[in-house]
């Protein structure tokens, strides 16, 4: 195997996460190569909406996810801003979005493909070399336990390339069936990745391969529900598609049961669908729901859709009807057991009615919105998956913890392969790949300048 010379540091990743250590490492002097596992570098940044948002502050965060690790979020929040401003000095664009108080939003310019080839191009003219085609497949480890690099898979052959520390962003573990079985349920291999492919947990196999430990948080991760198959909803439309609105509807199972509280949004909607036999749910609503919600205009990098017609153009189990009873027999040749769904949906309109949904078997707390205006609309969904919210454990200085809770020397994680910020709800995607991406970038730089992992051979 052929082995890597004169390098500080390895980056195992080019998406959000990657990108930014890698720009930051370099410009703090380190020497720097980006594996990147695909043909193309960008990962699930290349195929989002381009919006970097984050908690405006700790409390907001708290709030918004408050299961989240406190510590690592505090260092989130602190660290979002100057992060945004650090990267307009690279010349990337960033428009700032009316949003919501609690938090705040920022649109990449022109979109997310130019922003990943601007990133990319800074760290080639800087002297930065990337090798595509190229997945880690395991960590090279000293006597002592520190990590001195990986083997990797590459297009000339296999290699093992050394250096003084490895940041790990490869972007977690949602394409991997076997992982998401493990940790959301039986069903969830079925699953629709709704980001990069190529995010299949090879971080977290190798870490913890040498000893890494695993975060909280493994059990949850951020999708959202999407038109359910025979429909195949296109890779780069998956937002056009995604059924945001299911906090206005009703979710009911095969056997015709609502199984969670709806109006706790569509995020968490997913995560309850995926441990439902199949993964599978039908969202029914009214036509109010359908005119304000379910018909969206453009904003934010994302296109004007009509979520269900489109849906059901693409060839998802859909339909419309006149009265609730019509749209229970129309769901019956899905697999759904209409009778049931029938009585689940009138039980929730007379609780709905009577103001007292969050007495239900399962509580309605909130948009408890009686549907009343036909026609009705039933859609078969099931959980797209954008990335994991569990992964390595981490500190604030993205340092992969050991299992006895001691930093593994020379080894970072950044983005999704860290977990445990977030836990079930989530406060931003790529902001993680941000604020964490420079962290690991800075403690990896002095750790690998600062030992004989550094220094040239």
């Amino acid at each position: 195997m052929a082995h890597e010379r004169g390098v500080n540091l390895i980056i195992a990743g080019a998406g959000m996460a990657g990108l930014v250590a890698a720009l930051r490492a370099q410009e703090l002097g380190a020497r720097v190569l980006l594996l990147e596992k695909a043909s193309s570098p960008g990962g699930s940044l290349a195929l989002s909406g381009g919006t970097l948002w984050c908690a405006r502050t700790h409390d907001d965060l708290r709030r918004m996810v408050p299961r989240g690790d406190p510590e690592l979020g505090r260092t989130l929040v602190a660290g979002f801003m100057p992060g945004v401003e650090w990267l307009r000095g690279f010349g990337l664009e960033l428009e700032l979005l009316p949003s919501e108080p609690y938090r705040t939003v920022f649109l990449m310019k022109p979109n997310p493909p130019e922003f990943v080839a601007r990133a990319l191009a800074s760290f080639r003219r800087k002297g930065g070399e990337v090798l595509l085609d190229a997945a880690a497949l395991e960590l090279v480890c000293s006597d002592g336990g520190a990590v001195a690099g990986v083997v990797a898979s590459t297009p000339s052959g296999r290699r093992r390339l050394q250096a003084g520390a490895v940041v790990l962003a490869t972007g977690g573990f949602q394409a991997n069936p076997e992982m998401r079985s493990r940790y959301f349920g039986p069903w969830a291999d079925r699953l629709i990745v709704r980001s990069n492919p190529y995010s299949t947990g090879d971080a977290w196999i190798m870490a913890t391969a040498a000893g890494a430990a695993s975060s909280a948080a493994m059990a949850s991760y951020y999708g959202h529900l999407m038109p359910a198959p025979p429909a195949v909803v296109p890779v780069h439309d998956f937002i056009a598609y995604t059924q945001y609105h299911s906090d206005h509807g009703i979710l009911m199972n095969l056997r015709g049961e609502r199984f969670t509280d709806e109006s706790h949004g569509d995020e968490v909607n997913s995560q309850a669908v995926a441990r439902q036999p199949e993964a599978l749910a039908v969202l029914v609503y009214d036509d109010t729901v359908y005119r304000r919600h379910a018909v969206r205009k453009a904003g934010a990098g994302a296109r004007a859709s009509d979520t269900f017609h489109e849906s059901k153009a693409l060839g998802a189990p859909a339909a419309v009807a006149r009265t609730l009873e019509a749209l229970a027999g129309e769901i019956e040749p899905w697999g759904f057991y209409g009778r049931g769904a029938l009585a689940t949906l009138h039980e929730y309109n007379e609780a709905a009615r009577k103001g007292v949904a969050a007495h239900l078997r399962v509580p309605r707390r909130e948009k408890a919105d009686a549907l009343t205006a036909p026609p009705y609309y039933a859609l078969a969904v099931t959980p797209g998956i954008t990335f994991t919210l569990g992964g390595l454990r981490i500190n604030s200085d993205a340092q992969v913890l050991a299992r006895a809770g001691r930093p593994v020397p020379g080894l970072y994680a950044a983005g999704a392969d860290a977990g445990g910020i977030h836990n079930e709800r989530y406060a931003g995607g790529l902001c993680l790949g941000l604020v964490f991406g420079r962290r690991a970038a800075e403690h990896a730089v002095r750790y690998a300048l600062g030992s004989s992992g550094g220094r040239e051979r």
